[in-house]
């Protein structure tokens, strides 16, 4: 992601501490159970990436500490991970909307998930209403439903100068049903920025 001058300087961390609501790694490291470890002097705490953001720019860093490590859990063969990136442009613009699937299915049936999302709140967040309809129900199209209209309740968002708020909650519904159609029809390619 980002231009070839952030790509060649910028650091995972960074985009992290910074923590704007629409940076694109947080999202995803969110919906991969990701966690971080803060250091100041020889104390060091590890918390999950998703209790790291508090409000907008508001984080559970300390003063003085330092984000030290990203620990990502290694993925297993029954997670459906995908990550997908609505912007204006396609190389070097920000998010309007930044979303993250990581689903376990199994026998057809949702085991586990994690929803992430950018874009939409003040931080980059869970959608754990959404994960709640999924969790235990058959994967298919009804279930899917049920999981998008959840998503009015995890989120609330604004209109910007990137995307109205109307168009920011039909584009992570909309993720979210490509999503669905992507795991149905592996053999499909689609591409991951979406244009405005």
């Amino acid at each position: 992601f980002a231009s070839l001058q952030i790509r060649n300087q910028g650091t995972l961390g960074g985009n992290i501490g910074n923590a704007s609501p629409i940076g694109d790694s947080p999202p995803l490291l969110i919906a991969l159970g990701a966690q971080i470890v803060l250091c100041k002097g020889q104390t060091r705490r590890t918390l999950a990436l998703e209790d790291y953001f508090i409000d907008y720019r508001v984080t559970a860093r300390q003063e003085s500490e330092f984000i030290e490590k990203i620990i990502v859990p290694r993925a297993s063969a029954e997670q459906a991970f995908r990550a997908y990136k609505v912007s204006k442009r396609l190389d070097d613009d920000i998010s309007a909307v930044c979303a993250a699937f990581n689903l376990r299915i199994e026998h057809g049936v949702v085991q586990d998930a994690r929803v992430a999302f950018g874009g939409m709140a003040a931080t980059p967040k869970r959608a754990k209403h959404c994960e709640a309809a999924l969790i235990g129900a058959a994967w298919n199209d009804s279930t899917v439903e049920r999981a998008c209209a959840a998503l009015a309740e995890d989120f609330t968002p604004l209109s910007d100068f990137r995307a109205s708020k109307e168009y920011r909650l039909l584009s992570a519904r909309n993720l979210l049903r490509k999503y669905f159609i992507e795991l149905q029809t592996p053999h499909i390619e689609t591409r991951v920025t979406a244009y405005v």
